[in-house]
């Protein structure tokens, strides 16, 4: 387990200027309440759109669409370059990249025509983050350099500091320590530089963490420390808490039970009295694997419990917003109706009296039982909604429980295995973890599937492909993975079968099939032949094994170890 400092950074900061924008963010609201064709409506989308992003990402990418349709109808290619990265951002964080990287290009295509460098800058920044998080490493490093060049060319100090900090977490994963390190400190004396406070803390917390994957912990301790003076400087609170859980992480990494608990409790006390669910729920997960290396399993149960109560707390803070947001969309449209309808009139004024009133009448009936039936329907709609949403929830949350449940025993395992010394023994904890791993994949693509009996299984195997990569710490593109999977919906069952099976040959193949070398390729093959049939092939061009092996006496796992390479 290892806390990603820099991530947590970046949402407390978000959520720290949203607090400090509110008044304008209201203000705002009344613009787009009496939408105008004017750059002043489009400016109130975007900005919305902007600010909401990562809080209400559906009400941010509807912010966003309205801003674009305005833009465009008044042709003003700055503001729709403007509006499409927004849009780009909010389909981001909506989960769907292939619509963001559509909005961030045509963003850049709109921005080179106007020769704005600083804005394709933060385009490319875009895009590099979508491949950063879909694993594709060489391709982020490509956009994020891009876009370090083009800050470079109109000297903003500032965004160069965060392109070469985004560089930097690009080499970490790609386990090239010394150079993050090196990118992490030109990240840092650029914030320094540009009196970037929050950047000066992320460039030092990215370092402790480079440092901590070294075993450098003296090093690692040092920029963490440094990176806790600026916050108690600025008196970042909640930012704070989420540096204690690191430094906790750190200490009993290092096996110093005692000073970890000791900046739990620091991270505990200051967070006792902020709204903060994410950040305490990162603390009592620390908590709870301290107190399990400790032996003292009842306080890690409480512990654990607490955890469940601040993910229970952000679970009902996220269904708030999102009853907020479709009352928000509804009124949208009870308005554009409206308007709509008195357009309609003004067009008839010309008829004569007796025809409008007449029809005024006949269409005030009308209106009058409609609405009489629409809000009968919508009442027994949003009851009938209110339940479905609550079941779906309620299974969510059970799925998203064991995923994490699954996910401590892992860490818990990973913790033991490194004072495994015999092999043998490491590799059964290493199978079971993988396994572990495996079946939690299926929990996590359940709670974020929006169809919680059916799962395409495409999606799952890629992500578990990635996982073992992960796990046998095999080098990027040195055995390529190759697939060919038909789209089909499988239930919970079916794909667990499969990924459990999956993952005993792919990881046999790692370890056995190149004969130490991870390098080759493994090809995948999914197909339905016949209704309520699946077939599956794996195989790889690895060195194989000869019929005299096959039939030589000797352990059976090993032969079937082998075997799976055939």
């Amino acid at each position: 387990m290892r806390l990603y400092v820099i991530t947590f950074f970046f949402t407390l900061t978000f959520f720290n200027s949203f607090a400090q924008d509110k008044a304008r963010i209201d203000s705002l609201l009344q613009v787009v309440e009496n939408p105008k064709m004017d750059t002043a409506t489009v400016y109130g989308y975007c900005y919305l759109s902007s600010e909401l992003v990562g809080l209400e990402n559906e009400k941010a990418n509807f912010y966003a669409k309205k801003g674009l349709e305005v833009a465009e109808n008044i042709n003003n290619p700055s503001m729709e370059a403007w509006a499409t990265h927004v849009l780009g951002e909010s389909y981001d964080y909506l989960g769907k990249a292939d619509s963001a990287l559509i909005y961030f290009e045509k963003s850049i295509s709109i921005k080179r025509k106007l020769n704005d460098k600083d804005g394709e800058g933060a385009s490319n920044i875009g895009i590099g983050m979508l491949y950063f998080y879909q694993k594709d490493l060489s391709k982020a490093e490509q956009y994020f350099n891009q876009a370090l060049t083009l800050y470079t060319q109109v000297n903003n100090e500032k965004r160069m500091g965060a392109a070469l900090n985004n560089l930097g977490a690009v080499y970490r994963n790609q386990h090239q320590y010394e150079k993050a390190i090196k990118t992490y400190n030109q990240a840092y004396d650029l914030k320094l530089k540009t009196n970037d406070s929050i950047g000066m803390v992320n460039a030092l917390a990215n370092l402790g963490t480079a440092y901590q994957y070294l075993k450098q912990y003296d090093k690692a301790e040092k920029y963490l420390m440094q990176s806790q003076d600026i916050l108690q400087k600025i008196n970042a609170k909640n930012n704070q808490i989420i540096n204690f859980a690191a430094l906790a992480q750190l200490k009993m990494e290092q096996g110093k039970y005692a000073e970890s608990k000791s900046f739990l409790e620091e991270g505990i006390a200051i967070g006792e009295n902020l709204d903060q669910p994410h950040e305490m729920m990162e603390l009592y997960k620390v908590y709870t694997v301290l107190d399990s290396l400790s032996g003292d399993y009842k306080s890690a149960f409480n512990h654990l419990l607490l955890q469940n109560d601040f993910e229970k707390k952000i679970s009902q803070a996220n269904s708030k917003r999102e009853m907020e947001k479709l009352e928000l969309i509804y009124q949208t449209k009870e308005k554009e109706n409206e308007l709509a309808l008195r357009q309609t009139i003004i067009q008839n004024r010309n008829k004569t009296i007796w025809v409008i009133a007449g029809i005024s009448a006949l269409l005030l009936i009308a209106l009058l039982r409609l609405f009489w039936l629409r809000s009968k329907l919508h009442k027994s709609n949003r009851q009938l909604n209110a339940l479905v949403k609550e079941k779906e929830n309620l299974v969510k949350e059970i799925h998203h429980r064991v995923k994490n449940n699954l996910q401590v025993i892992s860490s818990l395992l990973n913790m033991h295995v490194r004072k495994v010394q015999d092999p043998q023994s490491k590799k059964i904890f290493d199978d079971g973890i993988s396994r572990i791993q495996a079946m939690s994949l299926i929990h996590q693509n359940i709670y974020a599937h929006s169809n919680l009996q059916q799962i395409q299984p495409r999606e799952y195997v890629e992500k578990l492909v990635q996982q073992l990569f992960v796990t046998y710490q095999i080098p990027d593109k040195a055995i390529k993975i190759q697939t060919s999977i038909d789209d089909v919906d499988l239930d919970i069952e079916k794909l667990m079968s499969i990924g459990l099976i999956l993952n005993e040959i792919l990881s046999n193949a790692f370890k056995y099939a190149f004969n130490g070398s991870k390098t080759g390729t493994i090809d995948i093959l999914l197909h339905q032949p016949k209704p309520n049939e699946m077939e599956m092939i794996v195989k790889d061009n690895g060195s194989g094994i000869s019929i005299e092996m096959i039939d030589e006496p000797g352990d059976s796992k090993t032969r079937y170890a082998v075997n799976s390479s055939i």
